[in-house]
Parts: structure tokens; C-alpha cells; sequence
């Protein structure tokens, strides 16, 4: 039995084949990208740029909270924000987004903040997707994430679909 607001509801999960389903999907559309930003402005102006291109944003305060959520979900893209090459937690965040990078199979998008092109060399030669320069407004991140969208569908339309003895031995 478990309450909401208090009052008393009974709740029937599904069983069997519907259960496994149910924990599976999710709304048709929406895909789901971690976030990481030292600043709060720039994590709300990220956040509502992914809702207006119907992503899931799991935002992250900083590296920390960064790397813990790249070890416990996988996401097609992330997305981090580097601050002023000056800020406290720099260095932090781009050694956690080259953790991360390394870790898992995501789109990588950097924003960065630095005039000087030895951020761009580094975004790059970590194999970033997209590197931003001094991105401010949300219709720049809404564009890009909806082309981070038309990416991963022609990455998926690429890739090379498991046959059916493939996915016969995989069962055994």
C-alpha cells in the first residue's frame, strides 16, 4: 500500500512481460544528456534548451557530481560547460569530461568560455563533436541539440544491425 499526499492508495504494478516493458520505454522522442556546469545560470539556460528539444537533462553542479552520474547512467550525449579558464574546478572539469569521454559512447558537446585556441586543440583532440565558443543564448543550445538529435539517428541508421544469428547466439 503506498500513500500519496497522504492518503492511502493501492497501487497494482504490472506483472510479467508488461513489467519488463514498462521499466524499458520511455515517451516516445525523448532521449536523455548529462550536463555539467559550474555556473546555476548557464545549468537553467542549458536545461531549458534541452526541454524545448524534448531531451531528458540530467544536470550536474560539478565534477564530481558529473563523474558519479557518468558511471551510473549511459546517455547518448554530454554536454559540458567549461567556465573562464581562470575558475576554480577547470582543470576538474575537463579532466572529468575526458574521463567521461573515455567511459562511454556519447555525443560530446563543450562550451567553452576561452578566447585562446589551445581549449578548441584540447575539445578536439578529445574527440568532442561540437565545440562551442562563448555560446550565451538558449536558441544556440536548442540548435544544437537538435542537430545532436540528427547525429545520433544517422549514427544509429550506420551502425551495423545484429543479424539473426547473432542475436540467436546472444540468447544461448
Amino acid at each position: 500500500m503506498a500513500t500519496v499526499n497522504g492518503t492511502p492508495t493501492a497501487v497494482l504494478a504490472p506483472r510479467g512481460e508488461a513489467a519488463i516493458v514498462a521499466t524499458r520505454s520511455a515517451p516516445p522522442q525523448l532521449l536523455r544528456c548529462l550536463v555539467v556546469s559550474l555556473s546555476a545560470d548557464r545549468r537553467r539556460l542549458i536545461r531549458s534548451a534541452a526541454e524545448a528539444q524534448a531531451w531528458d537533462a540530467i544536470v550536474c553542479r560539478d565534477a564530481g557530481e558529473f563523474l558519479r552520474a557518468v558511471f551510473k547512467r549511459s546517455v547518448p550525449l554530454i554536454v559540458v560547460d567549461l567556465p573562464e579558464a581562470t575558475a576554480t574546478g577547470y582543470g576538474d572539469l575537463k579532466d572529468a569530461a575526458q574521463r567521461a569521454h573515455e567511459l562511454s559512447n556519447a555525443l560530446l558537446l563543450v562550451a567553452g568560455n576561452a578566447s585562446d585556441v589551445r581549449e578548441e586543440i584540447w575539445a578536439r583532440q578529445l574527440g568532442a563533436w561540437v565545440y562551442l565558443n562563448e555560446c550565451n543564448g538558449q536558441r544556440g543550445f536548442e540548435y544544437l541539440l537538435e542537430e545532436a538529435r540528427l547525429a545520433l539517428e544517422r549514427r544509429e541508421l550506420l551502425s551495423p544491425q545484429p543479424g539473426v544469428a547473432e542475436l540467436m547466439a546472444s540468447s544461448e
